[in-house]
């Protein structure tokens, strides 16, 4: 993990949800259903001086467990940090079911500059009659009046699609409609989830069965390769919705299920000194030596999602390595 020149982060504004996604690791989970962490704008400035928001390239809003339009302080967080640093890439992740056309409208001012590359990735599987099946809880006419809210106000966008076995015939489709609305991209995110699941995924109310075209077929897809930690080289920080400093979002999900004794809270201590703790530094040096750890199940390439874009499969954490 570098230490110094920090250049990017992702944060995790909340842990909340409008939708219950059967694979998601948030769905009926009691560990973080009774204990949904959120950052307010206080909280923000404190953990992100104006000089650290001022050396940033990119501020990435997305997260393990929430959605970040949910975060009651997300506008104020985005006016903060265009005001230090109008010209830092912004990305934000959503299902986009939730809040007014007014926020999304107003939201949408900060991901106009086609200079800066910011964007906001919607998150879309399927059309009307297949798009609640893995996002349930989202509304579609919601969802679309939000969408075409923020991309009439100049908001750049992208559709990401996770093809299942009962959305896959609607790709090319979804294609169209997103072209139509005036969506920037479409990306299809080929899922390495199945793998880690018996098939078909069993859920309180149905199965989740994978795309069975050999377009999507992640099995050959999926090459192990040498460990490159996608945070060392974004220069990138993860802080989640309870304010506790990693060097991704893959570790803070581990943390979860594993009990790490290290003081990470930036409630209580300072990025900085975070950082320049040894204690810190000694426990990511103890992951990369484990060949069983986080690290090496997600940043050899072993466990990873495919994402698609103009007939072109990259693994998405390719895409990661360049910003994107």
């Amino acid at each position: 993990m570098l230490i110094n020149g920090i250049e990017a982060v992702h944060l995790e504004p909340t842990a909340r949800c409008n939708a219950k996604c059967p694979m998601c690791s948030r769905t009926n989970n009691e560990s973080i259903l009774s204990n949904q962490g959120e950052i307010t704008i206080g909280q923000f400035k404190n953990f992100f001086s104006p000089d650290f928001i001022k050396g940033l390239k990119q501020f990435k809003f997305c997260g393990n467990y929430g959605d970040p339009i949910i975060a009651k302080d997300l506008l104020p967080m985005h006016e903060y940090l265009y005001e230090h640093n109008p010209n830092i890439k912004l990305i934000m992740s959503t299902n986009g079911g939730i809040r007014s056309e007014k926020l999304w409208t107003e939201m949408a001012k900060y991901y106009s500059d086609e200079s800066t590359g910011s964007y906001v990735q919607w998150h879309i599987d399927g059309l009307e009659d297949t798009n609640h099946i893995y996002r349930i809880g989202v509304k579609w006419n919601k969802l679309m009046k939000n969408a075409q809210a923020f991309l009439d106000a100049g908001g750049r966008g992208a559709w990401f699609f996770i093809p299942f076995f009962h959305n896959e015939h609607q790709v090319e489709e979804a294609e169209e409609l997103a072209n139509k609305m005036g969506f920037q991209e479409f990306a299809i995110k080929i899922s390495a989830r199945f793998n880690s699941f018996k098939k078909p995924f069993t859920y309180e109310g149905g199965k989740l069965y994978p795309p069975t075209a050999d377009r999507f077929n992640i099995e050959d897809k999926q090459v192990k390769g040498d460990l490159i930690c996608v945070s060392e080289a974004r220069k990138e920080i993860y802080v989640d919705a309870w304010g506790k400093l990693w060097p991704c979002c893959w570790t803070a999900s581990a943390s979860k299920k594993t009990i790490w004794n290290i003081d990470n809270n930036l409630h209580e201590r300072k990025l900085r000194d975070i950082l320049d703790d040894p204690q810190y530094d000694n426990w990511i040096n103890g992951l990369y030596e484990r060949n069983t750890s986080i690290c090496h199940q997600r940043c050899t390439g072993s466990k990873m999602h495919i994402i698609e874009i103009d007939n072109i499969q990259k693994p998405q954490k390719d895409m990661w390595l360049n910003y994107e």
